[in-house]
Formats: C-alpha cells, sequence, structure tokens
C-alpha cells in the first residue's frame, strides 16, 4: 500500500510517563485534513475500508446481505457497485490528501462507451461506476478517461496551510497555543511538566484506516493507533435514539411493512417489506458520515465515540482555522456525489452535487481521443461535429436517462430484513430463525409504518444496535450499554 515517507505525515505527541497516559498529538494541517475527511466518507465506503468491522450497529450485517444479494434484484448491475463502493462528494479534493489510500485513488478517473459510434456524436455519455451500460449500445462503458488535472502548489484541503493544532486523546482539535496546551494539563490533573515525555511517529495509510476504525466506537482513538500494545482499551458507549415527535400530517409519506414475532415468547423475527423500505434502507450506506453525525445530534443521541468530537470541533474552528463557508459546509452536511439520493427518502432530502462534464470544441469525442486528447480546433472534425459535451449518465436508470432519483432495486419486489438489519429474498426464510425451531403457527404478523420520524430512529439504531427492529418497533428494554475500562 502507500507505505512511501511521500505519503506519510510526521507527528508529535505527549505521554505522561508515570500514568502511562496519552496527552495530546501536536500537528499540522495536513494531519487534521486527514482527520475531517473521514466525516466526508459515505458509510459504504468506511465498511468496505474497515473490511466489515466498522463495529458500527448492524451496519456491517446490512452491508454483507447487499454483497451475497444477486444483482438482479436490483434496478442495474452498477447499482451494487453503487451501495459496496459509494462514492464521496469530497473525491476529488480529498485526492490532495497527503495521506493517501483512504477515499478514491483516482477520483478523476471516468469510463464512456468503448464503441467508436457511440463517441461520434454532439453528446458523450460518460459515468464514475463500473458496470454501467452504454444507453446508446447498451453494451459496458470499460474505456477509461481522466479529466485533465490543474498542477498546483496547495494541497490544503480544509484548514488553512500553516496553521498548528492539538489533538486529544478523543479527537477534540484545537489550533496549538500554550493556553491550549496548559488547558489540557490541568484537565489531566497534570502539575509537574517533567512527566511529560515527547515521541515521534510516522502516520500512513496504515495508520489513518486504524485511527478511522477505532474513532467510530472508542474514547481513546489516538492512544490506540500511537501505543502498538495498549494494556486495555475503553470502548465507547451508546444509548438508543430519542426519537423526536414529529407530527404527522396527510400528505405525510409512509411506507408500510409487516412485522413478524413469535407468539411463543413475544420476541420479534423478521419484517417482511416491500422494495420502498428497501431502497430506503438502502440508500443510507450512501450517506455521508457528516451528515449521519448531524441527524444523530439531532435526535439527541450523539455517538458515543471520538468521531463525535471530531465533528463537534468543526464549527469551533470555523473562523480562524478552515479553509471557507463551503469546507464547513462540506464536513458538517456533505451532500451525496451524483446520483447516489433517492428522491423518496423520508430520513434527510440530502442535495446530490451537481455534476460535473466538461465540452471538446472542434471535435466529437472519438476524434479528441485519435489527437491524443487535444481538440482538432485547427482541422474540422472528419465526423462534422463542432463540440461534443460530456454528459453523466444515471447508473441506476436501465434505460439510461440521466434524471436524477430513481431506487436501487427493482419495484414490486418482497424482501426479508432480519432484527440486524441481514436482508433477504423471502424464500430464504425457513421455519428456523435465529436457531429456533418454529411452525409457521408460533408467528404472528403485524402491520408497521415506516414515516420520518420511525426513519431516522432507524438509520440512528442502525449505527448503535444489533437489534435494530426490536428497538425502533417493538421497543422492550434499553440498549445494553459497552463495558467501560479505562486505558492504562
Amino acid at each position: 500500500m502507500f507505505s512511501s515517507s511521500s505519503s506519510s505525515i510526521q507527528v508529535s505527541f505527549l505521554i505522561d510517563r508515570e500514568q502511562k497516559r496519552f496527552v495530546y498529538v501536536e500537528a499540522g494541517g495536513d494531519f487534521v485534513d486527514v482527520l475531517f475527511s473521514f466525516l466526508t466518507l459515505p458509510l459504504g465506503a468506511i465498511v468496505r475500508l474497515l473490511k466489515k468491522k466498522s463495529g458500527l450497529g448492524s451496519l456491517d450485517s446490512l452491508y454483507e446481505s447487499i454483497e451475497l444479494l444477486d444483482a438482479k434484484h436490483l434496478q442495474t448491475e452498477a447499482c451494487k457497485e453503487m451501495l459496496l463502493n459509494p462514492r464521496s462528494a469530497a473525491a476529488q479534493l480529498c485526492e490532495n490528501l497527503k495521506v493517501k489510500g483512504i477515499h478514491e485513488r483516482k477520483p478523476t478517473t471516468f469510463y464512456t462507451c468503448s464503441q467508436d459510434g457511440c463517441l461520434i456524436h454532439s453528446t458523450c455519455h460518460f459515468t464514475y461506476t463500473s458496470k454501467v451500460r452504454c444507453s446508446r449500445c447498451g453494451r459496458h462503458m470499460d474505456s477509461d478517461w481522466s479529466w485533465w488535472e490543474e498542477t498546483s502548489e496547495e494541497r490544503w484541503v480544509f484548514v488553512k496551510a500553516a496553521t498548528k493544532f492539538l489533538i486529544t486523546d478523543d479527537l477534540r482539535v484545537m489550533p496549538a497555543s500554550s493556553w491550549q496546551s496548559d488547558s489540557i494539563l490541568r484537565e489531566m490533573h497534570i502539575i509537574d511538566k517533567r512527566v511529560l515525555e515527547k515521541r515521534v511517529m510516522q502516520f500512513g495509510t496504515k495508520e489513518a484506516l486504524k485511527l478511522l476504525g477505532r474513532s467510530l466506537v472508542s474514547k481513546n482513538a489516538l492512544a490506540e493507533v500511537c501505543f502498538p500494545d495498549p494494556q486495555v482499551h475503553e470502548s465507547a458507549s451508546s444509548s438508543l435514539p430519542i426519537k423526536q415527535e414529529i407530527v404527522v400530517d396527510e400528505t405525510q409519506n409512509e411506507i408500510k411493512a409487516e412485522l413478524i414475532s413469535n407468539k411463543r415468547n413475544n420476541s420479534l423475527m423478521y419484517a417482511e417489506v416491500g422494495d420502498d423500505f428497501i431502497n430506503q434502507l438502502f440508500s443510507f450506506l450512501t450517506f455521508p458520515l457528516g451528515s449521519v453525525l448531524g441527524i444523530l445530534s439531532d435526535n439527541m443521541s450523539p455517538l458515543d465515540a471520538c468521531i463525535q468530537n471530531l465533528y463537534s470541533s468543526v464549527p469551533l474552528l470555523f473562523l480562524n482555522s478552515l479553509m471557507s463557508n463551503i469546507c464547513t459546509e462540506m464536513l458538517l452536511t456533505p451532500k451525496l456525489a451524483t446520483f447516489y439520493g433517492y428522491k423518496n427518502q423520508l430520513v434527510l432530502g440530502l442535495e446530490e452535487i451537481t455534476t460535473m462534464g466538461s465540452v471538446v470544441q472542434g471535435s466529437c469525442a472519438k476524434c479528441y481521443a485519435d489527437n491524443g486528447f487535444k481538440s482538432c480546433s485547427s482541422t474540422q472534425c472528419v465526423h462534422g461535429i463542432r463540440a461534443s459535451q460530456f454528459v453523466e449518465q444515471n447508473p441506476k436508470s436501465v434505460k439510461g436517462l440521466l434524471n436524477n432519483g430513481g431506487g436501487f432495486v427493482v419495484g414490486r419486489r418482497r424482501f426479508i430484513v432480519m432484527d440486524n438489519l441481514h436482508v433477504s429474498l423471502p424464500s430464504a426464510i425457513s421455519t428456523i430463525v435465529n436457531g429456533e425451531s418454529l411452525s409457521m403457527s408460533d408467528l404472528v404478523g403485524k402491520e408497521l409504518s415506516l414515516d420520518e420520524c420511525k426513519a431516522r430512529s432507524l438509520l440512528c439504531a442502525m449505527v448503535i444496535s444489533k437489534t435494530v427492529l426490536t428497538d425502533v418497533f417493538a421497543p422492550r428494554r434499553k440498549l445494553p450499554r459497552r463495558n467501560h475500562m479505562k486505558h492504562v
């Protein structure tokens, strides 16, 4: 992977030798850029990067069920790729990060049709997603091109150049100053500075991925990365989301489904749902982490882990340290990549970024490629095309349409959703559920409605619970808190 010194960052950190405690990291903007970039990653991309070991509630289970789902049940082959490897709206900006291997490696690469006849037009369709079929000939668009990249010495992404920061073990980020340093020492009851020891480490891709993973589930993420063999880790705790009371009017959309319970012990078995419910559920994987944390905060139940502190640091740095208002919005309310939105989404109408296209003057796309990716402005295009416009094609559209919205799964299909959000087809359910032998007479169905309030609760429970349906639709108990053990 990216192990060379050119793709790593040197960071300094202080430890308390006597108490064997991590104090803080002192680093430049390039390190903080990497941390903040975590907030722009879609949930599905995080699960993929962490190899289905994110530790976020039932998210890994949902992701794995999509891996196992036959693509014929999705609108297009490309839908599976969109869910398992969702594109970040900040992909091209994050290409300037010094640490590589977290975001897309080639965010400027796109695909067009390789058939000459499809390129000899005034409009040339392209896509960033693999396995998309050309709207003209129906073949896969597998000819890879790249946008022209401007060279720039400026490599800062979210924070201003030459700014120094202090980052605490629980990922609170603040501008470096003697006052802030002393404040952290007082908070940790460190009076004698002679107990402090400075250490230096190279922070590369391996460390960044480990920090991403620990930030989601731990309160001591930096210590767990900087100390390779900690004796004990402290895990984060979570509580069920507090559901906001939303007045439902007659025009509000609701999704109907059936909840199946075991009447022997009144335990929830699974839910039988339609494509509208599944589209809601699957679309959560395309949500950027920053937007999810914002929704969790709105529901008064933040994820009790370091990543929440990182998110909360952004508005505190707004005036003096961040590059622009756009950067602040990109971290606190990041948008979806183009065509990743679901128009009937109940939770939050996340906006999509405006699709980026280009115009080749003086030729068609074929002549442009044949001419070494240079316009034929000096000579007339042999096909008589004066200009060719590159337009992004919707990967979810069966007919290759260019409109937004649309769902991921084929309409009017029924699915089974287990309590841990594992999704399968109804034929996959037998009389043995969760290791318990059952007869059909043991099962009883109850209609449920998914409205905006319940959809928000579903998203919140998905990242903190392994019994999501029970907690949202049939709550009987509080979510057990994880064991707390302090880092030594």
